[in-house]
């Protein structure tokens, strides 16, 4: 008979280390709902993978509901991000709580996490054509490639933040390890804070609402663009220190 966890047991499996990683929308908004989503899919059988997909195939629906304009659409879409968001962390509490934290579940976790970042900075692309065209509200200034430009924006972004992403996880299991420590710790919290699981879906949904959300996309392809640089920057002299120090004497 599978064991039935409480909502105690599933609060009490979060690590206080993983408790300060967490962003402050994850901390006070995100996490303590997925406690009680965590709960409910222990009791209907699901594992933490499969609470993964499903988290996924919510991105992959936002998006597609971007992208099929109007208003009513673009606020589904970003309800279903929201609700990414909380499966992003009841995941993790169920493979904590059971005891079934792995590497494969980790690969699994980042195939969830490159999904998301894909389809909400494409999907906030399409939404900022369909609702502004062009222009970059507030300015007067439009994009000079009218057709589709704030799409190729979020895709500049998304694409950033995955080649970042992708290089330090490289880095990592070269190196050996999954408690392996880099020079990265700070870009990686502020990338927590201001991700898909903190501050980007909050903000543009507002944004969104005042007619404000190619601001957002252009200060996101700008930090990711800059924190994919300094970030390579900072591995490749990490990499080069190495190297001469386990080249000959």
């Amino acid at each position: 008979m599978r064991r039935r966890h409480t909502l105690a047991e599933i609060r009490a499996s979060l690590s206080p280390e993983k408790r300060q990683s967490d962003g402050p929308w994850t901390r006070f908004v995100l996490r303590p709902l997925s406690y009680p989503g965590a709960w409910l899919f222990l009791r209907l059988g699901f594992s933490p993978n499969a609470v993964t997909y499903l988290s996924a195939a919510l991105c992959v629906g936002g998006f597609i509901c971007l992208a099929a304009g109007g208003a009513v659409a673009a606020w589904i879409g970003f309800a279903l991000f929201f609700v990414f968001g909380i499966l992003d962390c009841v995941d993790g509490n169920m493979a904590r709580v059971l005891g079934t934290a792995s590497p494969w579940g980790e690969w699994v976790d980042a195939l969830g996490g490159y999904t998301a970042y894909a389809a909400i900075l494409l999907g906030l692309g399409v939404a900022a054509d369909a609702s502004v065209g062009a222009a970059l509200p507030g300015t007067g200034l439009a994009l000079p490639w009218p057709a589709g430009g704030w799409t190729l924006v979020g895709g500049a972004a998304a694409a950033a933040n995955l080649l970042m992403r992708a290089v330090f996880q490289n880095f990592r299991a070269v190196k050996g390890g999954r408690n392996e420590r880099t020079s990265i710790g700070g870009e990686k919290r502020f990338s927590e804070t201001i991700g898909i699981t903190g501050l980007l879906v909050p903000i543009s949904a507002l944004a969104y609402g005042l007619g404000l959300l190619p601001w957002v996309l252009c200060v996101y392809a700008v930090v990711y663009g800059g924190g994919c640089l300094v970030v390579i920057l900072k591995l490749v002299r990490r990499v080069e220190s190495e190297l001469r120090g386990s080249g000959p004497a």
